[in-house]
């Protein structure tokens, strides 16, 4: 799935490099600061935007002021391509978590593209049925699977996509994202911390990645 992942992502950022080559002057793009939102829950997107450099946070605003981590995207990732189709609301905000270079494409512009661009028009379907499966695959595994490997998964994908084995990610945002307790993810980071998968520390730091995959492995053998 990750190698999935990241081919469409890497064939959006080549389809938008071969068309900002081939007309310069219609293509923008802007610095992002960490913590703007470049879509924001409840309006309607001025742009479709691609991520050429760094990571956001895809979130929801809570009832109570609580937040609910959607997705973390990075380069290469399509935003706000269904509402320039639908016009609706924003069901998400879209926040850089660091800083980051976006391309932003005008709806109607975003329109003739698809209408142009057969590949490209292409692509975009194959990413929104990449995103539906991915949904269903992650309903699927906090399902099938205990809550230790929806952790350790959500670690692995942090690594692969930053390289870093200190993660961009609070203990918050990773329950949010499962759909749990911070309470319950604090009792499965002990157990890791204790096992010598994670440092004690107040960030998320790993220790051994080696760990994290024999450890998933065990929970997709038993």
């Amino acid at each position: 799935m990750k190698e999935i992942e990241n081919g469409l992502a890497q064939e959006l950022l080549e389809i938008y490099g071969e068309r900002k080559s081939s007309s310069p002057e219609k293509q923008r793009e802007m610095e992002v600061r960490p913590g703007e939102s470049i879509i924001v829950e409840g309006q309607v997107p001025d742009a479709v935007f691609i991520i050429l450099s760094g990571s956001m946070k895809v979130h929801l605003n809570m009832a109570k002021g609580s937040e609910y981590l959607v997705a973390l995207e990075g380069p290469g990732k399509l935003l706000g391509e269904v509402e320039a189709l639908t016009g609706s609301l924003a069901a998400c905000s879209v926040t850089a978590l660091e800083e980051c270079r976006v391309a932003t494409v005008l709806p109607a512009d975003y329109e003739t593209w698809l209408a142009e661009d057969h590949r490209f028009a292409l692509l975009v379907n194959r990413i929104l049925s990449f995103r539906l499966q991915s949904f269903t695959r992650r309903a699927a595994v906090n399902l099938s699977y205990p809550l230790e490997y929806s952790v350790l998964k959500m670690i692995k994908m942090q690594f692969e996509e930053h390289g870093s084995r200190v993660l961009q990610i609070s203990k918050e945002e990773i329950a949010n994202y499962l759909g749990t307790s911070l309470r319950s993810i604090n009792r499965i980071f002990k157990g890791l911390q204790d096992k010598n998968i994670l440092a004690p520390n107040k960030e998320i730091e790993i220790i051994s990645i080696d760990e994290v995959d024999r450890l998933m492995e065990l929970h997709e053998n038993k």
